[in-house]
C-alpha cells in the first residue's frame, strides 16, 4: 500500500497517512457528451502523432490518470476531497465562472496558467507570444488552460480562434475568471469553455499578460501549474496533483455507497433507511 503523507496547507489539506492506491473499476454512471468523447479520441490521436516528434508529450489514452475524473461529476469529486480533509471553500471557484455554452460531462486535467495584471503599460506582441500563445502551444494533451484576468472588470480574454488552437493542441478545455467572445464559434469548435461572462472587446490597455505557468488566483482560488482542474455544469474546482490517487480511491468508495442508496430507494425503502452518509 502506498502511503500519502504530505501537508498541503495551501488547500487546507491536513490529513496524513492516507492510502493512495487507486481503486479500479469506477462504476461509470455518468456519461460524457458525445462531442467530448469525439474530442478525447481526437486528442489521443493527436497525442500519438505529436509524441513521435516531441518525446516530452504524454499521450492521452487508457492510462490517462485523469480518466476517472472525466467519468465523475464535480460534486462527487468535491465530496471525496472533503472526506479526505480538504477545505472545500478553497477548492471551488466562484459561481460566476460557468459554462459558456451547454455541455455535459466533466473535463479534467493538469492546469496550464496565464496571469494578467492591471497595468498602465500597453500590451506588446512579445507579451502575447510569451504568455498567451506559448502556454497553449507547449501544453501537454489533456491540459486545461487557466487564465487569471487580474481585474474585476469583465473583458474578453480569448475568442474562438484561440479555442480552436487549444482543441488542435489536444487541450481538455479553457477556464478564466474574465470574459470571452465569439460564443457561437466556440460552440462549433466544441471545446468546453468556462468564464465569468461575455464581452465584445479584449483587454486593451486595462490589463496585460505578465507571466505564464506560475501560481495564479482565478475565480477566488489558488491554482498552480500542474494542479488538477475539473469542471462541469455544476462548477469549476482545483486541487493539488499529489492528492489525485487518493481522491480517485475515495471516489470509488463514495460511488459504491451511492449505488447502494439508489438501489435501496428504487426498491421502495424510506430515505432514512436507504441513504448512506
Amino acid at each position: 500500500m502506498t502511503i500519502f503523507n504530505r501537508s498541503l496547507s495551501r488547500r487546507g489539506f491536513m490529513k496524513t497517512g492516507m492510502a493512495a492506491t487507486a481503486a479500479g473499476g469506477l462504476a461509470g454512471l455518468y456519461s460524457a457528451h458525445a462531442a467530448q468523447d469525439a474530442h478525447a479520441a481526437h486528442a489521443a490521436h493527436a497525442a500519438q502523432d505529436t509524441q513521435a516528434d516531441q518525446g516530452n508529450r504524454d499521450p492521452v489514452g487508457d492510462e490517462d490518470p485523469y480518466l476517472a475524473l472525466r467519468n465523475t461529476p464535480t460534486p462527487l469529486i468535491m465530496d471525496a476531497l472533503t472526506r479526505l480533509g480538504f477545505d472545500r471553500t478553497r477548492l471551488a471557484m466562484s459561481r460566476a465562472v460557468r459554462p459558456m455554452f451547454p455541455a455535459r460531462g466533466t473535463i479534467a486535467g493538469p492546469a496550464v496558467t496565464t496571469k494578467y495584471e492591471e497595468s498602465d503599460i500597453p500590451t506588446t506582441r512579445d507579451d502575447i507570444r510569451a504568455h498567451v500563445f506559448r502556454p497553449v502551444d507547449e501544453a501537454a494533451p489533456g491540459s486545461i488552460w487557466v487564465t487569471a484576468c487580474g481585474t474585476t472588470e469583465i473583458l474578453s480574454m480569448f475568442g474562438d480562434v484561440i479555442v480552436l488552437s487549444c482543441r488542435q493542441q489536444g487541450l481538455s478545455g479553457l477556464v478564466t475568471d474574465g470574459g470571452c467572445r465569439d460564443i457561437e464559434g466556440m460552440e462549433e469548435v466544441g471545446l468546453p469553455v468556462y468564464a465569468a461572462g461575455t464581452c465584445l472587446y479584449g483587454p486593451g490597455s486595462v490589463i496585460r499578460p505578465v507571466a505564464s505557468n506560475v501560481p495564479v488566483t482565478c475565480g477566488g482560488i489558488e491554482i498552480s501549474p500542474g494542479d488538477v482542474v475539473a469542471a462541469d455544469v455544476n462548477g469549476v474546482m482545483a486541487f493539488p496533483a499529489e492528492a489525485l490517487t487518493a481522491v480517485i480511491q475515495k471516489i470509488g468508495e463514495l460511488e459504491e455507497k451511492e449505488i447502494r442508496s439508489r438501489r435501496a430507494i428504487e426498491e421502495g425503502l424510506p430515505l432514512e433507511t436507504a441513504y448512506e452518509f
